[in-house]
């Protein structure tokens, strides 16, 4: 059960917030861009066609990007940025050369590397100006304090039959040494470390894994196989600690609830109405006047120019997707 975290192009298409928020602002010029036999594509023409098809969501995100930078300190657009660098160079250097790392970007929808690093940064920069704005309140923090169990070191064994699970446990209680036992048996990566996990905190394992190991004591394995979609597992917690007092884990806890908030595309939507009242933005182009009306409607929990609460998570890290357990 290896813990990865990958980086998917998907969730940064050309589908998600920040897509076009690259393209020309809509000016007239009357300057040929493509001509041929006959053929002359002027750039008021290509404006008009674009302003058309896409020009509310691309007046929407220019305007939203806008926003969340003034929400944003400069040391902190600094750092997203330079994080933004760092994590396309990371991906980059998964591929064997630039072409291969060229045509996957193409294929999800981006033109550039450059494009694709200022996806990552508007991204990170919606997020951190979106928490932001999110109200956690005493008793929210209390409960969530309440809820909170500390991460535990873990190791594990996975076999695909039940039955050598169970006798694995036999040679454990006959005093067999764990490692070692895992290094002999264990089908997943972690074999290799002696099954270990590292640390593991809540919700990052499936519920079965979970429920078994946050209930054992230090030093303890499990007396029965837990079963989970990936087969059969032993598991021992190495080390186990006490939570810390409440001024001590509050911290991460509101950065917690901060993210989950975010999941709820209601408030997210509703922060932005915030942010756009604060600005006074007004959009004055008459074919373009309705772009923010999803945010500024009392009811608006759609949004017709663009999903705003994208599914990716964790862009600061060289990758955007929830942990994932797998048995690669």
């Amino acid at each position: 059960m290896q813990f990865t975290k990958k980086l998917s192009l998907a969730t940064l298409s050309l589908a998600s917030i920040f897509a076009l928020a690259g393209c020309d602002q809509f000016k007239g010029d009357s300057s040929t861009i493509a001509k041929g036999d006959g053929i002359e594509v002027k750039q008021e023409d290509f404006n008009a066609e674009l302003k058309d098809k896409a020009g509310e969501q691309v007046i929407q995100q220019m305007v939203l990007s806008d926003i969340f930078e003034k929400e944003v300190d400069g040391d902190k657009i600094k750092e997203l940025k330079d994080q933004a660098t760092q994590q396309t160079a990371l991906l980059k250097e998964q591929y064997d050369d630039d072409d291969q790392f060229q045509t996957v970007l193409a294929s999800s929808g981006f033109s550039s590397e450059k494009a694709y690093e200022k996806q990552l940064y508007l991204y990170s920069l919606m997020s951190e100006a979106i928490s932001k704005n999110i109200d956690i309140n005493d008793k929210e923090l209390k409960k969530a304090y309440d809820d909170y169990q500390a991460p535990i070191e873990a190791s594990h064994i996975l076999v695909d039959d039940e039955d050598k699970a169970k006798d694995i446990i036999k040679q454990l209680d006959d005093g067999a040494d764990f490692s070692k036992l895992a290094k002999d048996n264990s089908k997943d990566t972690t074999a290799n470390n002696g099954g270990s996990l590292g640390e593991i905190s809540k919700g990052q394992m499936v519920p079965e894994f979970e429920d078994a190991a946050f209930k054992l004591k230090e030093g303890e394995y499990t007396k029965e196989p837990v079963k989970t979609k990936y087969g059969y597992h032993v598991i021992k917690v190495t080390k186990k600690k006490d939570k810390g007092s409440f001024d001590d884990e509050k911290g991460q806890l509101k950065e917690s609830l901060q993210q989950e908030k975010m999941q709820d595309q209601g408030t997210v939507n509703k922060i932005i109405k915030q942010l756009i009242d604060k600005y006074n933005v007004k959009i004055n182009d008459d074919d373009l006047k309705d772009a923010l009306d999803n945010f500024i409607s009392e009811n608006g929990s759609e949004n017709k120019g663009g999903e705003i609460n994208s599914n990716q998570q964790d862009n600061n890290n060289k990758s955007d997707e929830n942990s994932e357990q797998d048995n690669n």
